[in-house]
């Protein structure tokens, strides 16, 4: 009895499992071994030889502390959001303190994310940071990659910046192409397949309002409902077939949203269709349902998890759990006002919050779990989004497309060691005034540059030097105090970092309404 075995993510653990198999039938009689045994060892053997399943979970407007899994202190007399499910999710995957989101609001984010690039090469390569479609055949993306592997792929929710997913790498889509729309908790109808609106819900054609939605909420169809049952549906039918399968599952939660029609409504809170125990608190309504958002991603979650573990799938499925940026101080209504990300401190003392180069504007509460492969614990490893497309390829077995800016993570993942990345990259403009067109932000290790102001070129330049600030995040993660007046030949090092890619811009991306003074000072 014996086997042969690379060493690739398919074969992990295949030679020991072998070995056992070996062992069993020699205990129970060598060649006349019970020979249900010898089948069931060998089933198992295949299934540990498998590619494994892919589950990528993208939050939505998620600060980096309103999970349980890290740090944060709420002001007195307020508790931390409940998160019991990510929260084992966390205490059995590896949590990532110092992993980040592909750009600071989401589109350009999710598309860092799909195409393995970074903002400042996203002129360099035709990105308009907003949308990705199928004409652009020459930037390859996330799905197609996967899907040419010869995976099984599904979306569902949020899909931005693909305009067409089915032609884009994914084999079944049931979600929202618009982000407009995305901001609707009840719309009348979603898309699917090729379409557009061409999914009914039907228990939307009434009226429709926060009261309404929570005194009867099951005769609504909330989308996060809709998204997660044709999710959980779609893995149910995937579990056991020849093909191992990628699931992007894109909430549109805890990213404020309405009851009416969008775009023609603005944002109006966080709809849900209960606020759990939050309810009998004496907070702002709008506060309310933002606690209650968190805590209803949170249980979608946990009925994930023990979906994967009812189907007998768990050992060979990895997911990963991410935020596409910062927390959000947006949805509110005359009455409450906004939605304030300091309430709950939803960024974990980070400084800044969406739209801000700052890390409460990037930094991502990521988490990764597959048991059997990934050991439990924390990492202070540094990557970002554009990282995600080399490491789902380097797990499904799949070439990595060449011009990206990410690298694989496996190593990582595995325990292994890794160098850490070069640097890490974003562009977004550093001041309110918005005849200030763009900044940028570099991360080297432990040091943090922000350029609040970039050239006129749009390119980094010598004239950096006079806008930039510096922290060390070791000793300073709260970005407290700049240090750059005393550290003028480091900052210079760095910068020429950023000097010798002479195909980098610091434009700007989904920030032509930048002066509606969300940017952080």
């Amino acid at each position: 009895c014996g086997a042969r075995c690379t060493k690739s993510v398919a074969c992990l653990g295949a030679l020991a499992l072998v070995a056992a198999i070996c062992g069993l039938v020699s205990r129970h009689g060598g060649a006349d071994a019970d020979a249900g045994l010898a089948r069931r060892g060998l089933e198992l053997l295949e299934a540990s030889s498998r590619r494994p399943n892919i589950i990528w979970v993208m939050a939505d407007d998620l600060g980096w502390g309103e999970l349980g899994a890290f740090p944060a202190t709420p002001p007195a007399g307020r508790p931390r959001l409940a998160t019991p499910h990510l929260d084992t999710f966390a205490k059995e995957g590896l949590v990532f303190d110092h992993a980040y989101s592909g750009y600071t609001v989401c589109a350009p984010s999710r598309t860092a994310f799909f195409t393995g690039r970074h903002s400042g090469h996203f002129k360099r390569d035709g990105l308009n940071g907003e949308t990705l479609t199928p004409e652009q055949t020459n930037i390859p993306n996330l799905a197609h990659v996967l899907q040419g592997a010869g995976y099984v792929t599904g979306a569902f929710g949020k899909i931005a910046p693909f305009t067409d997913p089915l032609v884009q790498g994914f084999d079944a889509f049931i979600g929202q192409i618009s982000q407009s729309y995305c901001h609707n908790m009840y719309p009348q109808a979603i898309d699917t397949g090729r379409g557009e609106l061409n999914y009914n819900l039907s228990g939307n054609h009434q009226a429709v309002g926060r009261e309404l939605c929570m005194e009867h909420p099951e005769r609504y169809n909330y989308t996060i409902d809709v998204f997660h049952a044709t999710a959980m549906k779609w893995v149910e039918d995937h579990a056991n077939a020849p093909a191992p399968f990628f699931l992007y599952l894109g909430y549109t939660i805890p990213h404020a949203g309405g009851w009416d029609d969008a775009p023609l409504e603005r944002e109006q809170g966080n709809p849900v269709p209960t606020d759990f125990h939050y309810g009998g608190t004496s907070w702002p309504a709008v506060e309310k349902d933002h606690a209650a958002v968190v805590t209803y991603m949170d249980h979608k979650v946990g009925d994930l998890l023990r979906r994967l573990k009812n189907l007998h799938i768990d050992q060979n499925t990895v997911v990963f759990f991410a935020s596409d940026n910062g927390a959000s101080n947006e949805g509110g209504n005359a009455e409450d006002g906004n939605h304030r990300s300091h309430f709950f401190n939803s960024t974990g003392g980070l400084r800044g919050y969406k739209r801000s180069l700052y890390e409460g504007g990037v930094r991502s509460p990521s988490i990764v779990r597959w048991p059997g492969t990934i050991v439990p614990g924390r990492s202070s490893f540094q990557w970002a989004f554009w990282d995600a497309l080399p490491t789902l390829a380097q797990i499904a077995g799949a070439a990595t497309p060449p011009g990206l800016d990410g690298r694989s993570i496996l190593p990582t993942l595995r325990g292994e060691q890794q160098s850490p990345p070069d640097f890490i990259f974003f562009t977004w403009p550093g001041y309110v005034n918005s005849t200030v067109p763009s900044g940028y932000s570099v991360r080297k290790g432990k040091w943090k540059l922000v350029v609040r102001k970039c050239g006129p070129t749009l390119k980094p330049s010598d004239e950096d030097f006079s806008n930039v600030e510096l922290y060390d995040l070791d000793a300073d993660q709260f970005e407290t105090t700049d240090i750059h007046s005393s550290n003028a030949a480091l900052i210079r090092d760095i910068l020429q970092l950023v000097f010798s890619d002479g195909s980098l811009s610091c434009e700007c991306f989904q920030c032509s309404w930048r002066g509606c003074g969300e940017c952080q000072p």
